[in-house]
Parts: structure tokens; sequence; C-alpha cells
């Protein structure tokens, strides 16, 4: 084994310094990608209410990894991308604990300087109706901090400019008009989330397949229309179940703009409907198909934007109407999903009875083993303290009401402030015919002192503020009230040329109580359950980073975390942790 690993390094510095000459005169092979260094020492705090002998009382680990993306121009319009990943855990020597793989692979190009395609691992993205990657809980308003958590959960999940990460094939083209319609573009794709797996030893799972397609015109020089449609569903013959899903989304928008020299405004209007259903095939008899647990459902939404000619403010005005059935798998799949129960990362069990530790604020910003890459044909479970208002995003069901957003930016670059606001009722009860009512507020703001007063070393102070309510009326059985809120400061101070000292604050709390939703294998609600909720999150981070650009640097923090149960104080726990990151893109 270590003469095979020595021979392969070898092979690939031999190629590199091979390719590298050919590369400079013709520029057919070209490189980059990211190099990671990381390590974290986790240690048990001090806890007078809870008693843990069986824990370590600290643990380590680390890696170094480098991404080594290797692109190739065969021809002029052709080109094949390969992501060659090498992982080195620490404590692995001569080639122990080392893993090589192929992260991605891909081949892109254009027909005929006309059609464009993708074959391999795309990055897909329609609407925020029929395909859509919502942000993660806690993280729209974030201070810089937690950037190399961030950072690290987005990259290691693919998790790009809000797109799904898919394997399959993507063509597109378009054309231009000298009058009627000025422009007409086409994008359609098809994709496999899901292959089929085995279940048991005689049974297997179906494929599960996601096509669409995308058509985009531009009317005039300030009209333009969208269409947009997607499917989600499985191929029963690919597998021995005879039951397979169907979901189909529809959408059609129409956009309208205003400018003159100092503003611009966009009026938009968009609606569209979904259908879910699953189909059985019958394979006795001659019998013919048939379908079970139907439902249908519509969307509408009514959107004016305001931008000033120098992007200082913009405002984002919203008003929404998602039925209950809607159901759309691109747009609806979230990141977390709380149904799993995946353990975490750092100390899964504590206390002396081994209790697996609830997932925390601190693993939601640090732990990327949590997050989700598979879209879901049915509605995935949340946490509805972390986001209840919308846990699957603008698309979520059974929600209408209006939300501001709003962007303000101070000249000369001293601060720059953002707002959300969104109040949003249930469209029909759920076990009652009383409707919750949601309310939602974040705004962060950052000030930029070194701006004030003249200093060329950057000094900068952030806090930001996020508060989500839940309430519904009714007698004391079916009551609902539930109130969340997170806080950040941080401090970030430039003592030297790109070194930072940095210090930061969060702090999330949660009382009141709530319904849990549980559904059936086909979506169907089956039951609620009340929980009451009653705990505060805290994470403490002082740093130093060293930043030669944004995409490289090194970072060294020291976090101290932990949660607190008021209503059950013997299930409090505390840690503290030591984090290096050294980040490299290439």
């Amino acid at each position: 084994m270590r003469k095979y690993g020595r021979l392969f390094i070898l092979i690939i510095l031999v190629s590199m310094v091979t390719i590298d000459s050919f590369g400079q005169s013709n520029d057919k092979i070209w490189f980059d990608g990211l190099a990671r260094s990381y390590y974290a020492r986790d240690a048990i705090g001090e806890n007078e209410q809870v008693e843990d002998t069986l824990s370590a009382k600290n643990v380590s680990n680390g890696y170094n990894l480098l991404d080594l993306n290797t692109h190739v121009n065969p021809i002029d319009d052709i080109e094949i991308f390969a992501q060659l990943r090498i992982q080195n855990t620490f404590g692995g020597f001569f080639g122990s604990g080392t893993s090589v793989n192929v992260r991605q692979l891909r081949v892109k190009g254009v027909i005929n300087k006309s059609i464009r395609f993708g074959l391999g691992d795309l990055f897909l993205k329609q609407s925020r109706y029929t395909l859509y990657n919502d942000d993660e809980e806690l993280s729209s308003f974030e201070n810089d901090m937690f950037k190399p958590y961030r950072d690290i959960i987005h990259y290691e999940n693919f998790y790009i400019d809000n797109r799904w990460r898919l394997q399959g094939l993507q063509s597109n083209f378009s054309f231009e008009f000298d009058r009627g319609i000025r422009t007409l573009e086409f994008d359609f794709f098809v994709t496999r989330p899901r292959g089929s797996n085995a279940i048991s030893t005689t049974s297997y799972s179906s494929d599960q397949l996601l096509s669409g397609g995308t058509m985009m015109s531009k009317l005039t020089k300030n009209l333009s229309f969208e269409s947009h449609y997607i499917n989600l569903f499985e191929v029963a013959s690919s597998g021995t179940s005879n039951i397979s899903v169907r979901n189909p989304v529809y959408l059609m928008g129409l956009a309208q703009q205003f400018n003159n020299k100092k503003h611009h405004f966009k009026s938009k209007i968009q609606t569209g409907f979904s259908q879910r259903y699953w189909l059985h095939s019958e394979l006795e008899n001659n019998a013919e198909d048939s379908t079970s647990n139907s439902s249908e459902g519509l969307f509408f939404e009514f959107q004016n934007t305001y931008l000033k000619e120098d992007s200082s403010i913009q405002l984002v005005f919203n008003y929404r109407y998602v039925d209950p059935n809607f159901r759309s798998a691109g747009a609806q799949t979230r990141r977390l999903d709380f149904g799993k129960g995946l353990p975490n990362t750092i100390y899964p069990t504590y206390t002396n009875s081994l209790i697996q530790r609830p997932t925390s604020v601190f693993d939601l910003v640090s732990d990327d083993r949590l997050y989700n890459q598979q879209i879901s044909s049915n509605l995935m479970v949340f946490n509805p303290i972390y986001s209840n208002a919308l846990p699957y995003g603008d698309a979520t069901p059974n929600r209408s009401g209006v939300d501001l957003n709003a962007r303000i930016d101070s000249g000369k670059k001293l601060l720059h402030s953002k707002l959300k606001a969104g109040f949003y009722r249930e469209v029909i009860g759920q076990g009652t015919p009383n409707k919750r009512n949601f309310a939602l507020f974040k705004t962060a703001i950052k000030f930029n002192m070194n701006e004030c007063f003249h200093w060329d070393k950057e000094l900068s102070l952030s806090g930001s503020y996020e508060a989500e309510s839940t309430n519904r009326d009714g007698d004391s059985v079916s009551q609902v009230g539930l109130f969340s809120q997170q806080v950040n400061i941080a401090i970030n101070a430039e003592v030297f040329p790109k070194f930072f000292v940095q210090l930061a604050y969060k702090q999330f709390n949660a009382n009141g109580n709530e319904f849990l939703t549980q559904r059936d294998n086909y979506g169907n609600i089956n039951n609620f359950v009340n929980t009451h909720y009653k705990q505060k999150d805290h994470l403490l981070s002082a740093g130093l980073m060293y930043k030669l650009r944004d995409d490289v640097y090194a970072n060294i923090q020291f976090n101290s975390w932990g949660t607190s149960f008021n209503d059950q104080p013997d299930l409090n726990f505390n840690y503290k942790r030591l984090l290096f990151v050294l980040s490299v893109t290439l």
C-alpha cells in the first residue's frame, strides 16, 4: 500500500510538471482548487448540575486536504473538469489515514457555437418555487467571526448560490430577434438525485429522477416573461416496488421595469401550481395503473423592488399566498433534516446516562455533517425554535402574508445595514379551526469606525438581532405561543496589516410551546405532539485572523458554547473548543 501511494504521488507530480509546460504553450490544461488544514480540540466545560465521568475530558481531530481542480480544453468549445480530493487525517503517517477520491466530474461545452451543454455534476437553480436551495437557519444575518465555519459547511455540501448540486445532463440555447420579441432563452435538464438502492436482500428502491425546463423571453426593453417546469418522479421498473411518486410543478411570471437616471423600479407577478401523487403499477391480470394520495396546490406572489442608482438603498416588498397542498420537492427540500436523527460530531452523548445530546446552535454553525444534499419528495422535519414562520423558504405551504427586505449603505462605506420583516398567517388551521399567526424580524448593522476616524487599518463593530413569534388562539389544549430570538455582536480590529483580532458573542433563546407535526410516508398529517421549549444557547468566540485576501486566510479561535434548559437544568451542557483553520483558494 505504501509503495502504491508513493507511486501515485510521483505520477501526479510528474504529470503536473509535464502538463504545466504543455499548458504554457497552448493553454489546453489549467489548474485551480482549494487547500485546507483543520484542527479542533474540544473539552468538557465545568457544569455543577451534570456529572459526566464516561466521556473523555478532551478530544481532538483534524485533517489536511487538497482539492485539485483539473480543467482540460481538448478543443476551444469543450471543457473537461475533474476535482480530485486528497485528504489525510491527523495522526496518519506514510499513507495511513489518507484517502483519494474524485469529488466532482463533468464535461461542458458549446455545440455549433449555439447550444451549450453540461454533463455530470451540475449546479442548478430555477425559481424560489420550483428549484431553489434555501439558506440554512441562523445564517443569513451572521457576523464574519463564524465565516470559517460557514465556508466549510457550504463548501463540503456544495451550497453555491442557492443551487442544488445534481448529476445529469443540461442544455440551453437562446435566440435574438430584430422585431416582435427581443430574446428567447431555453434551458432543459434531466438529473438523477438518487439511484436504486438495496432496501433488503430481496427488495430495491427505484431510481429517482428530476427533470425540468425554463423559458425566458424579453418581450420589450422593460417587459419580460418567464416560465418554469420541473418534475420529480421515480421509475418503478428500476426497483422492486410498484409504487412511485410524481411531483410536477408549473410556474409563469411577468416582470416590468421602470428606470430613470436615479431610481430603478421593478414589479413582478408570478403564479403556479403543483401536483403530487403516487402511481401504483399493477403488474398482474393486466390491470390498469392507479394513483393514491393525490393533491394539488397553487401559489401566487406579487413583488415590488426599488433600487437607487448608486445601489445605496434597496427595498423589496412581497405579498405571497401558498396553498396548503402546494408541494415542490426542488424548492421545499431543506438543508437541515431534523427527522434523520443524525448524531452530533462533537460529544454526541453526555452525562453518565449516555443521553444523546440535542443539536445546539454551535452544532448548526460548525458541524457540516448534519446537513443534507438530497432532494426529498416529502416535507422534511424541522425544529420550530429555529425556523417556524418559513421553514421551507418562500415556498412554505399553508402561508399567506407580506414581508419587506431592505438594504441601506451610507456613503464612504461607513455604515451597512439590512432588515427583513414579515407577517404571515396560515391559510387553514391544522388540527383546529384557529389559524397560527407568524411575525418575523431580522436586522443587522455594521459600523466601520475606521472610516469615521480616517484610519488606514480596519476597525468595525457589527451586531444583528433576529426574532420570530408564533401565536394561535384557542382553548388551553390547542393554544400556541412560541417566541425565539438571536443576538450577535462582533468586533473586528486590524492591529497589523492584514492581521485581525476578533471577538464575537452569539446568544439564542426560545420559550413557549408548539405542536410538532407527524406525517406518514405519503406526507399526510396523522398526529400533533404538543412540545414545550425553554432553552438558552450561548457561543462566545475570540480569535486571531491573518487574511491575505477573502479566500486565503489563517484563523485561530477559542469557542465557549453550550445550552441551558431552564425547565430541565440537569440536562444543561457546556463545552470549549480551540480551532485552527488554514484555507487557501488556489
